[in-house]
């Protein structure tokens, strides 16, 4: 994939680029973060000793834009929050059920559940919504996030870094890893559901 337009501005910016890429795209989510995090680690890592540098200022810009989502999830109250929420889940089968299930967990395990949030996809975005219309304490939203973003951007971007001078696409690279990430997903709902009934 070649790099064109804002995303290959922002990655030649060095680490105040990267962080702005990773902003942008929790923010305004037009670019996914599986292929984004997958070009950082392809194109914008200068070599390992910087990987966890890169890994940091990422998770700091994405977990800046959850804090936005996050404020707006205040902002807008119940009723107008969830509205948002299922519009932009309804592709990952968010139905208002589900949101409903999620708010419940978030106000039972706030830290747990925002933290899982951020490497369940199609939850990414949602998490930080319901956190602000439950009106979670910051420091708990703002901590929970910084981990979950680091956990999910720390194997992209050593994965697109590991792939540095293979001419490999990467978003077939990233839908790859979420993939895998959804049937491990899946295995431990499975799991925790069977030892619930026994």
């Amino acid at each position: 994939m070649e790099q064109t337009g804002w995303l290959a501005l922002l990655l030649g910016s060095g680490m105040a680029g990267i962080a702005a890429a990773a902003f942008a795209e929790k923010l305004l989510p037009v670019f996914p973060s599986y292929v984004l995090y997958v070009w950082v680690g392809m194109h914008a890592v200068p070599d390992a000793p910087r990987m966890t540098l890169t890994i940091l200022v990422a998770s700091v810009g994405s977990t800046l834009g959850a804090m936005c989502w996050y404020a707006i999830g205040r902002a807008l109250g119940p009723r107008r929050t969830e509205a948002l929420v299922v519009r932009l889940g309804s592709r990952a089968g968010l139905d208002a059920a589900r949101y409903g299930a999620l708010a419940e967990s978030c106000r039972r395990r706030p830290f747990a559940l925002v933290l899982l949030g951020q490497i369940t996809p199609g939850v990414r975005l949602c998490v930080p919504l319901i956190a602000g219309v439950l009106e979670l304490r910051a420091i708990t939203f703002f901590s929970a996030t910084l981990l979950g973003n680091a956990a999910w951007n720390a194997p992209l971007i050593g994965l697109g870094y590991a792939l540095r001078g293979y001419s490999r696409d990467p978003a077939q690279v990233g839908l790859g890893v979420v993939a895998a990430l959804v049937v491990l997903e899946a295995l431990l709902v499975a799991t925790m559901r069977r030892r619930r009934r026994a």
